[in-house]
C-alpha cells in the first residue's frame, strides 16, 4: 500500500487473495469470536509486505489485487494504474516499504466477515501513522488488505477485553452522535451544501478544504459540478471506544466534473488522469476519486471527529 507516499495518486481493485498463514478456521455464527490472535495477525501483515512491494515494484496489478480487496484494493488498483502510465519503470531497486512498529487491533465479530486492524507508521521519511485494516470474507477465504487510511492525530483508547480483544460496533448502533452506517450519508450531504447536520462533526482541515472546493469560484467560462456519495459498496466497521463510544471507517465516492465554454480551451490534463482517459478531451473532463474515512464518534450529543483519511483518483472521462 502505497497511499501515504502518493497522496494524489491512488489505487486499486478487488479481490483474490494473500495466503492466510496459520489462520484458524472459526464462524462464530452466534458468538463473537476472534478470527486469529496477534502472532497470526503478524504473518498476515508479513505475507501483504511482500506482495505489496513486489506488485509495486513490477506495476503488478493482478498481484496486488490478489492481496487487497475493498476501497483499499479500489485505491491501489487505481494508482497502480497511474503509475504504470507515468512511470512503467517500476521501483526495482528501491527499499521495500515496510510498516513499522505495529500495533494488532483485533475485535470479537459474530459471523463473516472476520477482520483485524495494524496501527503502524510506514518506513519511509515524514510518513504519518497508518490505519491497516485487514479482511477475510468467509472461512474458505484468505485475507486481504481493505482499509488504509492515513491518521492525521492519535486513535482514542479502545474498549477491551480481558484477553485484549476489542468489542465490534454494529452499523445501527443506537446512543451514538450518529451510528456508523449514517456517517457516510450525513457527510455528503454536509459536503454538498455545507449546511446539513453541520452540527455533527467538529472542525477539520479536510472536509474544510473540501468544501471550499465546491464553493469557489473558477473564473469566466468554466462550470464545475461535484457529487458526493456514500460509498455503500463498502460497508462501514466500527469498534467501541473505552469511554463507550465508536471508532469507525467510512468511505466515499466524489465525480467532480470540470466543463468549459466555447471559445475557451481545456488545456493540458494532469497525466494522472490521462492515465485513464481514451482520447484528448476538448470540453469536459470528469475525474472520479474515493475517499476513506477514520471517525471518533461520541456518545449521543457529542462532535464527530474525523481523525485519518486518505483520497485518491480512480477514474477519469473526457468529452
Amino acid at each position: 500500500m502505497r497511499i501515504s507516499r502518493m497522496p494524489a495518486a491512488v489505487a486499486a481493485l478487488l479481490a483474490i487473495a494473500l495466503a492466510a498463514t496459520g489462520c484458524v478456521t472459526v464462524s462464530g455464527a452466534s458468538t463473537p469470536v476472534a478470527a486469529l490472535d496477534k502472532h497470526e495477525a503478524a504473518k498476515v501483515l508479513h505475507e501483504y509486505e511482500v506482495q505489496n512491494n513486489q506488485a509495486y515494484a513490477n506495476r503488478d496489478l493482478p498481484l496486488n489485487a490478489r492481496a487487497e480487496t475493498g476501497s483499499l484494493g479500489v485505491l491501489d488498483q487505481a494508482g497502480l494504474r497511474i503509475l504504470a502510465f507515468t512511470d512503467p519503470n517500476g521501483n526495482l531497486g528501491r527499499a521495500p516499504i515496510l510498516h513499522e512498529r505495529p500495533e494488532f487491533l483485533i475485535p470479537k465479530v459474530i459471523g463473516w466477515p472476520k477482520w483485524f486492524a495494524v496501527q503502524n507508521t510506514p518506513n519511509f521519511n515524514n510518513a504519518k501513522p497508518q490505519f491497516l485494516v485487514f479482511l477475510r470474507a468467509g472461512p474458505d477465504a484468505v485475507w486481504q488488505a481493505a482499509w488504509g487510511p492515513t491518521l492525521q492525530s492519535e486513535l482514542p483508547k479502545l474498549k477491551r477485553d480481558s484477553s485484549g480483544y476489542l468489542e465490534q460496533v454494529s452499523p445501527t448502533a443506537t446512543g451514538l452522535a450518529a451510528s456508523p452506517g449514517e456517517l457516510a450519508p450525513v457527510l455528503s450531504e454536509f459536503l454538498k451544501d455545507g449546511k446539513t447536520r453541520a452540527e455533527l462533526f467538529g472542525p477539520d482541515p479536510y472536509t474544510a478544504q473540501l468544501r471550499k472546493q465546491r464553493d469557489e469560484p473558477i473564473g469566466d467560462g468554466y462550470v464545475r459540478q461535484a457529487v458526493d456519495s456514500p460509498a455503500a459498496q463498502f460497508p462501514p466497521l466500527a469498534v467501541r471506544t473505552a469511554d463507550g463510544g465508536a471508532l469507525v471507517l467510512f468511505a466515499l465516492q466524489h465525480s467532480i466534473k470540470l466543463t468549459v465554454q466555447p471559445p475557451r480551451r481545456l488545456g493540458d490534463v494532469d497525466p494522472s488522469t490521462l492515465a485513464f482517459l481514451t482520447g484528448k478531451p476538448s470540453r469536459s473532463v470528469t475525474e472520479h476519486r474515493l475517499s476513506e474515512y477514520v471517525a471518533v464518534v461520541p456518545k449521543a450529543g457529542g462532535k464527530v471527529q474525523l481523525v485519518g483519511w486518505v483520497y485518491g483518483l480512480v477514474g477519469a472521462e473526457g468529452e
